[in-house]
């Protein structure tokens, strides 16, 4: 094995990809691994091999090629790029020149590129295999890391390949393309929960659209979806004709699509609640909604067409823990992997979700809308209390006046009397001489007084 220095002031385009912030790693045999701040190129008779390191905390974007670019490649080579982006992180990888040996009839087998994609849980998922001068790009991973080996025989060789790489944060990717001029048909939601509903909902859904939304929350939380009313084109055999589809938010709809669930046709049709209501792995969720026909309401209005689902940011947080609603009897098993799940932390939700009328537990658990009728019924209480407290305050006034009226009209009755002329000439009242003994009024009355008293009143008849 041999050994050619190759220095980057002799190929400008590699001086602007290994500059020393982003150090290249070469495997200089199968068990020792050195750092060189200048590129040096293992060349062997039988296989060079070679390693290239771009991590995204040495550097958010730059350049990568194939060796000795723009000059072609070496016979027999094998390297290997890897792409080290971290949590939350994407990848942009793209061409700007790609020649290899052309393909045979039975696909790329001599000289060629494989470029697999790594998830956040390190699975290596194969992207695609290139050759020729034709290969997909830009290609955009929502993965934080990624993995491209180039191959070479002993044949035929060309200039290779030459491109840039990108890291960027998941937070500015934005959902795929959906149709245009349709209202209501895609879009990205964010914050702690909402509802989405199909184009025309409930009444009817166009025909040949593709909607897409974006579901993103926090980080640190995860995304709860439930359906409450689906209602598309005929039955599960029409899933051709309109269908809603909800994918993982870190998968792509061109390779690997992750698709957690489809729904077609009615709702009836899934009867589970595991069915019907779907829990996202990390903090983004895409929906999907395909139509080749339409659907209209024909005689029954009361009949729903299209779909409406709710969405809701949620965490798992243990009794104590949660600062906002605890959902009570809405648990999540965190050890997926084993038999028995006995790790079940409790959905812990945003308390503006709390009697917002829509269900955001899960879907046996309706303990942030149970109590939303006890302030309804206290407040239709109160308000009735007020009501009464008004109605005795202004009958108690009002009687009160009249009372008053009642009183000032017969004050004034008894002051017109006392002037009145008839009480005027009236004659004074009699009043008998005070005398202590017990019979002393009877001494005072005269004969004539007497006759006058009592003689007048005619006797009394006798009876026989």
């Amino acid at each position: 094995m041999s050994f050619v220095p190759f220095y980057p002031e002799q190929y400008p385009i590699q001086h602007r990809l290994f500059r020393p912030r982003n150090m290249i790693q070469m495997l200089v045999s199968e068990r020792r691994l050195i750092q060189y701040p200048v590129l040096m190129l293992i060349y062997s008779e039988t296989l060079a091999r070679c390693l290239f390191q771009f991590d995204s905390k040495l550097g958010k974007e730059g350049n990568f090629s194939s060796p000795f670019y723009p000059n072609n490649y070496r016979e027999n080579t094998e390297c290997i790029y890897n792409f080290i982006g971290h949590d939350f992180e994407t990848l942009k990888l793209t061409f700007y020149f790609f020649e290899l040996e052309p393909p045979y009839f039975k696909g790329c087998l001599t000289d060629y590129v494989d470029i697999s994609t790594i998830t956040a849980s390190n699975v290596k998922e194969l992207v695609g295999r290139y050759c020729g001068n034709k290969i997909d790009t830009p290609l955009l991973s929502m993965h934080p890391k990624a993995e491209i080996i180039f191959r070479s025989n002993h044949i035929v060789h060309h200039k290779g390949f030459y491109g840039a790489y990108e890291f960027k944060d998941e937070k500015s990717i934005p959902p795929p393309s959906s149709s245009l001029d349709v209202e209501g048909c895609g879009g990205t939601e964010e914050g702690v929960g909402g509802v989405i509903t199909s184009p025309g909902y409930p009444h009817s859904f166009p025909k040949d659209v593709e909607c897409v939304w974006l579901i993103r929350v926090e980080s640190h939380k995860h995304i709860y979806v439930r359906i409450l009313e689906l209602q598309l084109y005929g039955s599960i055999a029409n899933c051709g004709d309109a269908e809603l589809s909800i994918y993982d938010g870190y998968s792509s709809f061109t390779f690997n699509p992750e698709i957690m669930k489809k729904y077609c046709g009615d709702l009836k049709y899934y009867k589970n609640v595991e069915e019907r209501t779907q829990m996202s792995k990390r903090n983004r969720l895409l929906i999907r909604f395909k139509t080749k026909v339409t659907s209209e309401q024909k005689g029954n209005t009361n009949k729903v067409i299209g779909f409406k689902l709710v969405w809701t940011a949620v965490g798992f947080k243990f009794p104590g823990k949660c600062e906002q609603h605890v959902c009570r009897t809405s648990h999540y098993c965190l050890n997926t992997e084993s038999t028995i799940c006995d790790v079940m932390p409790h959905y812990c939700i945003d308390k503006s979700l709390v009697c917002d009328g829509l269900p955001n537990c899960s879907e046996d658990d309706d303990s942030d809308e149970e109590k939303c009728h006890l302030p309804l019924v206290a407040g239709c209480g109160g308000v009735i209390l007020l009501c009464m407290i008004g109605a005795c305050t202004v009958f108690y006034i009002y009687r009160g006046k009249k009372q008053r009226q009642e009183r000032e009209a017969l004050a004034m009755q008894l002051r017109q009397l006392e002037h009145s002329p008839v009480s005027i000439a009236r004659a004074p009242a009699y009043y008998a001489a005070s005398d202590c003994s017990i019979h002393g009024h009877l001494a005072e009355l005269s004969d004539d007084s007497f006759e006058s008293n009592y003689k007048a009143y005619p006797p009394y008849p006798t009876v026989v």
